[in-house]
Parts: C-alpha cells; structure tokens; sequence
C-alpha cells in the first residue's frame, strides 16, 4: 500500500500531460495569403477607414495562410478561432501536441489561455412600473446627461453603427423596448461565437439589459439615447466557461470592424478571474485588440469594473485599462446630488493612466422579461453607465461627423462636466450633451482662492444647498496623491483651508458648480513647509453654525494602490478547518469500531507564482480519536492488566501533532467569494506527535473495574515524528481533503496483536 500511494504521489504532476488545454498559437507571418478589402469589408466599414484615414490594406487585415493554419490544425485537438490582427490561432490541445505545434517553422510562440469574462453587473435588480405616456419622455440616466438636448436637436444616432458585446439577448427580438429597431430593420448583423451561428436571441438576459441602454424605448419612455443607430449584436461569453472568451472578444472586434461598427459597448472584462491588478496596464491580448479597433476608426466604451469595494483588487479590469479605451465608471443615480456608486472599480490603471474615463448613472432602468412578461426593472453595475454612455456618444458624433474615434474619445472626456478636473472615482465626470449642442461659454468663476502665510482657502460665497465641491491634490508626476469630495448642505458662506504643509509641492485643483481651478505653493513656501508636512485634511469654516458638511469620498493614492496580497495578488493567508475520519488500508492494521473522527486546525500561505498555478506553506494541529475494537486485544492491553474476565467498555487511542506541510496548487476556474475558484492542493507533511490511550473495563465475575490512562506509549523505531503525503479539492471555501501517512506505528515488534494504526484520513475542509 506504501508503494501505491508514494507512486501515486510522484504520478499525480504528471496526469496534466494529457489534459486539454487552449492556446494562442502566434504565427511569424502571413506567408501567401492574399487579401481584397472591396469583397471583404462592408460598405460603411470601408468609409469608416477612409474617414479616419486608416489604412485598408494594412497587413493585420489580411486573412491567415491557409497552409499554415492546416498544418496547425492537423496537429491540435480543436480549433476555437482565427485572429487576423495578431496573426494567430486559437486552438485546443494537450501540451504534447502543443510542444509539436512549437516546433513547426512558421510558429512565432504558444501563449496559454485561460480566462473568465466577468459581466460588469452588481447584484441589484429591482422591478418597477413606467406608465404609458404619449411622447416621449427620458428616463432620469438620461436627463443626468442632458439628454434632452439630443432630442431636441434631433440626434437619435442616426447613422452610426454601434456593435454591442455581451452574453445573449434574449427576448430582443420580440420585447417592445426595440419594435422600432424591428421595424426599422437596424439590427444589421448577429453572431453567436460561442455556439458558431446567427442566433443570439437567448442565453444570459444581461444582454437585453445592456442594449436597452443604448436603444431601448418603453412605454413611450426612452432608455437610452441612440433610437436611430443601427446594430450588431455578438454574443461572446456563457455562464460557466472556464477559458476562450477573451479569444470570442478579439473575434467579435474584428467581425465589428468588417461590418462597419463605429462604436462597441462592452459591458464586460476580464479581471480577478485571470490577471493579477498590476497587470492592468494595457497590455493584455484584448487591451491590445481594443487599441487596434480605436487606430482602425472604432470608438470602444468600456465598463470600468464592479470591484469597487473590493478590498485588494483597486483597479479596473481589463480591456478598459486600454490607452485608447473609453472606460465608463458609475455615480449614484440622483439628479442633484453627485457621488461616485460604491461598486464602481476605481482607477488609476496599473501604470499610472486616467481611468476611468467619464461616468454615468451605475443604477439605470432597463428592459427586462419577468414571468412570461416584458417589463421595464432597475438594475445596478457599471454595465449600464457603458451603453448609457455608448449610446450618448453616437448621438455625440452624429453632430460632428468629421471627428475621428480618438477625437470622439477626447470630445467625450472634455464633455464630462468636472472637465478639467478628475478623479479616479469618477474620471472627467458624466458626459453633457451641451457641449456638442451649444456654443462654448467661458465658465464663470464659483469660487475664490485666498492665501495666507500658513494656508490656502478656497472661498464660496454663494453655494448652493446640496451640491458638491470636489478637491484633490496633484503630484508633479501627474498622479493623485489624494482625491475627495463633500457635501454642501446650506447656502451659507463657506471657507474650506488648507494647510500649506499639506499640499507640500503638489497642486491643489479644486472644482465647484462647473468651474474649475488650481493653486500650487510658490517655491518659497515649498521650501518653507518642506519638513512639516500634514494630513490632507482640510478644515471647513461657516458663519452657519447648523450647517453640516460631510466627505462623501475621501481617498488617498494609497487606497488606489493594489495590493500582493489578498485577491488577485501575489500572497494570501488561509485559516482552514478539516474534519474526518480514519480509514483502514491494510489488513494489518488494527480493527477499528465506528467512525474515528480526525480535525485539524491550520493557517496556509499561499504564493501564486502564476495566475493558476502557487507554492504553499501551511502551519497545522491536529487531533485523531482512534475507537478501537473492543473485542480485539492488545499488547497494549495485556500490559495494563486487561484479562478475559473483564468487560471493555471503552478502548480508544488519542493521537495529537503540530505539522508543517509544503504544498503546489493548481487552480483551474477563479471566482467564488473568497475568489479562490476551484483548486487542487498536493503536497507533503512532517509532523511531531504525541498520544494517549484509555482502557476502561467494567467489574465481571467479581475481577475489580478499573480504567487507566497511558500517556505517550512506545512505538517502535518511530517514536514521535512521521510524515505523509496531503491533497485538497475544493471550491473556494469547501473542498475535501486526504491525509495518507507514510510513517508505520506499531507497538513493540514482539506484541502479539500489534497496535499498526490506519494510514488514510478524508474528511471536507472548510477554508476562510
């Protein structure tokens, strides 16, 4: 049995030789290939190209060599999809035949794939009721975005083709929100990658919410502001697929972009699922295929991510981290109050970039089917403030028609009404439509500096009752080093000070009632309070001594910084719980009578060395209650006096250890709620050990009872150390584990009925 297990062990790393995996197989060239853009574009495609002064015969757009794509194919287990912009295949196949494919001429290099998309949507639906009205009337995600002037300039999108990227679009075919797309026939193209047909009217319902957004009209009540454009709908993620979606994503850029997309809602990324958040810097697969869209004239909105509260993640995901990404934030969905909506991931990028971009409502009503029935519910996440968005900005470039995708992308941050402000909540602000509908007008001053000798005050002699001032503190380099905002609730006088000491040699930028402005220390007191810096706190000053002022947000860089540890990150700490039994392997081994309970008590540390594979320590006590047979004699029992004349009532043996285990972990899926996913744990323990034995027997044909304790029996040539082999499955905090000891106990060689205890031990592991 010994030999079993310790080949087993030694076997275990192997079996994922022959397991299958996903691919992008990144070819050197395009080697014969032949490429007409007039038969493969379409029309608006093509005046897309020449608008923006892209090139139609760049070589990313030519098809991949048809020899070379074959002879992949004749090695790999399955083909999963083509990239013309990176040159490469998307395959399935065991890393055999991986290792085949690396040595074919034309093969550049094998990246692995292994992701999962995660839909920027927050757990919060509620339904409602919209009344039926005669004309028109925006919904308040909309009028937050002057809407209003849209309509009345007559800018629906008309013109504009906006590809939309989610995980099905159920009911969109027959729900009422879109009979005028319907009936308009403005729905141009579909696909569906993972099922590899045109039908996307099923599956995840989030895609129906998010197109409402954009396009929806309910009742008489507009959803989204682009009625008039028209769309292509991709479905590129399922609810439960470990890898290939960020593979349908690039797919679906590319088909966007043959079919003429001038813009792409994405409510969807890809974060702790995969990537660890210093990774976040632009320069992931999808990223990259993002920024090609923008350089091919595609304007690509992005949701920023919903890991707003998480406590390790502090970043956005990925592909809004994109340079030429439009990322889209969320706020609380109020028209006169402003504040960043807790779920909505913070920026910067991991390298220091603006994001998000802009932001909008992150609570937005939107279409939906409810028991048999279509109907209209609010629902939460940055999923929403992206198409809310998207659909603002095809209205945005039905105005100005001859701006390219990056100029768009510039004019919507400039349209953001914090402008020239921001923050890493909120970015630039919620876009406004006047600024594509009116004249410029030079913003009137709201607000005063004054100085002093020791401070900066930031005078409002006129505020207005529920608003918001919003400050922050600008390092040289560009960065914040600390962001907040607060609440005016009277129209009182107000006098916000800062101590020169805590602005130091950054720049202090202020902005209040549209208008923005900013002060830096003159050299001289930047000198002068050098060495007595302070906390970033200022004080507020009012002649109303009932008014109250309150921070809504009050974050300093190092809030935004990601941390190793934790989610997503380099090192976590696990405190787990085991509880089991201890099973016979051999027939050797004493008899056991019942359940023989095992539990174990530990704390893990856990070092990821990639996004699916980690190194591990673990520090462990343990307890063994062996219920031994009662019928069966030991040598053990022979010693502490136990003859035929008695009863045994109990016999057990008690066994405790302090442990320490080495351990490799393999995740195979991310997620759950402590993020860990489903993994597989296999490692080796040494551990100190003590016992104790109880024999209890009862008063039998008049020989006296007795019970006695034994502490700590010999056990021969082991005494107290042994050593085994561990492994855990689990789902982030449940699993099963098993224990096998490699190590024999045995009483005295020479014992008659040898005390041999079990090796094995399974239970279930609770790990928090």
């Amino acid at each position: 049995m010994k030999k079993l297990f310790l080949s087993i062990f030694m076997l275990l790393p192997l079996f994922g030789l022959h397991a299958q995996n996903y691919y992008w197989v990144m070819l050197t060239d395009k080697g014969n290939a032949t490429f007409d853009p007039y038969q493969y574009f379409d029309e608006q495609a093509i005046a897309r190209y020449q608008a923006n002064g892209a090139d139609l015969y760049d070589a990313s757009n030519y098809p991949l060599d048809a020899s070379y794509t074959a002879q992949v194919n004749a090695i790999a287990t399955d083909e999963i999809g083509v990239s013309r912009w990176f040159n490469a295949m998307a395959v399935e196949a065991t890393p055999d035949q991986i290792a085949r494919i690396e040595t074919l001429p034309f093969v550049k290099r094998v990246l692995p794939i292994n992701n999962n998309a995660q839909l920027a949507q927050y757990d919060g639906l509620t339904e409602t009721t919209v009344e039926t009205v005669s004309t028109a009337k925006l919904s308040d995600q909309l009028k937050r975005m002057q809407g209003n002037l849209f309509v009345q300039h007559g800018l629906d999108g008309t013109g504009i083709r906006i590809a939309v990227f989610d995980g099905g679009f159920p009911h969109v075919d027959t729900h009422p929100a879109f009979q005028h797309l319907r009936d308009g026939k403005r729905i141009v193209d579909t696909w569906n990658f993972p099922n590899k047909k045109a039908d996307v009217y099923g599956w995840n319902s989030h895609g129906l919410m998010t197109l409402s957004c954009i396009a929806g009209i309910f009742n008489g009540r507009q959803l989204g502001l682009a009625t008039g454009a028209e769309y292509l709908l991709y479905r590129t993620e399922v609810n439960l697929e470990p890898a290939k979606e960020e593979v349908w994503w690039m797919m679906a850029v590319e088909r966007a972009d043959q079919h003429g997309a001038n813009i792409i809602s994405s409510s969807l990324g890809y974060g702790k699922e995969r990537y660890n958040p210093t990774q976040m810097d632009g320069t992931s697969l999808v990223a990259r295929a993002a920024n090609m869209a923008a350089r091919k004239g595609i304007l690509v909105c992005n949701s920023a991510g919903n890991e707003g509260d998480e406590k390790q993640w502090k970043t956005i995901i990925t592909p809004a981290d994109a340079d030429s990404v439009l990322c889209i934030g969320g706020t609380t969905h109020s028209l006169t109050t402003y504040n960043h909506i807790y779920f909505s991931s913070y920026g910067p990028s991991a390298d220091g970039r603006v994001k998000p971009n802009v932001s909008a409502f992150g609570h937005a009503l939107a279409a939906a089917h409810l028991v048999k029935r279509d109907t209209v519910m609010y629902v939460d996440g940055t999923s929403f403030s992206c198409p809310l968005v998207a659909g603002f900005a095809a209205c945005a470039w039905q105005s100005q028609r001859n701006l390219s995708a990056m100029q768009m992308k510039e004019a919507i941050e400039r349209s953001g009404d914090l402008y020239p402000y921001f923050d890493y909540a909120l970015g630039y602000g919620v876009p406004q439509a006047s600024f594509f509908t009116e004249a410029p007008k030079a913003k009137q001053p709201t607000f005063t500096f004054e100085e002093s000798t020791d401070s900066i005050v930031v005078v409002i002699a006129s505020p207005k009752n529920e608003t918001t001032v919003f400050y922050n503190k600008q390092r040289p380099d560009g960065l914040l080093d600390h962001y907040a905002n607060m609440a005016i609730t009277s129209q009182s006088p107000l006098r916000i000070r800062f101590h020169k000491a805590s602005i130091d040699s950054c720049t202090l930028n202020v902005w209040y009632d549209g208008y923005s402005e900013s002060r830096a220390l003159s050299t001289a007191d930047q000198v002068r309070w050098a060495d007595n810096s302070r906390p970033f706190t200022p004080q507020v000053v009012n002649d109303d001594d009932n008014a109250t002022h309150s921070f809504r947000l009050n974050r300093s860089f190092a809030d935004n910084t990601p941390s190793s540890r934790g989610v997503g990150g380099k090192h976590h700490w696990e405190f787990y719980l085991d509880y089991g039994s201890m099973f016979n392997t051999d027939p050797d081994e004493i008899t056991l009578h019942g359940f023989s309970s095992a539990l174990h008590l530990g704390l893990r540390h856990v070092y990821a060395l990639g996004k699916y594979y980690g190194l591990g320590y673990a520090f462990e006590w343990g307890y063994q209650s062996y219920h031994l047979d009662k019928e069966s004699n030991t040598v053990m029992d022979v010693r502490l006096g136990l003859d035929a004349d008695h009863d045994v009532s109990l016999k057990r043996l008690y066994h405790n250890d302090w442990s320490l285990e080495l351990f490799q972990r393999v995740c195979f899926v991310h997620g759950g709620l402590r993020g860990r996913g489903i993994f597989w744990d296999l490692g080796v323990y040494g551990s100190y050990s003590n016992f104790h034995y109880q024999l209890k027997a009862d008063k039998n044909n008049g020989v006296p009872a007795f019970e006695v304790d034994y502490t700590n029996p010999s056990f021969d040539g082991r005494y107290f150390w042994n050593w085994g082999v561990t492994t855990r499955i689990a789902y982030d905090m449940i699993g099963l584990y098993g224990r096998y000891r490699l190590t024999t106990y045995n009483i005295a060689d020479d014992a008659v009925c040898p005390i041999r205890l079990p090796r094995l031990e399974v239970g279930i592991e609770l790990c928090f």
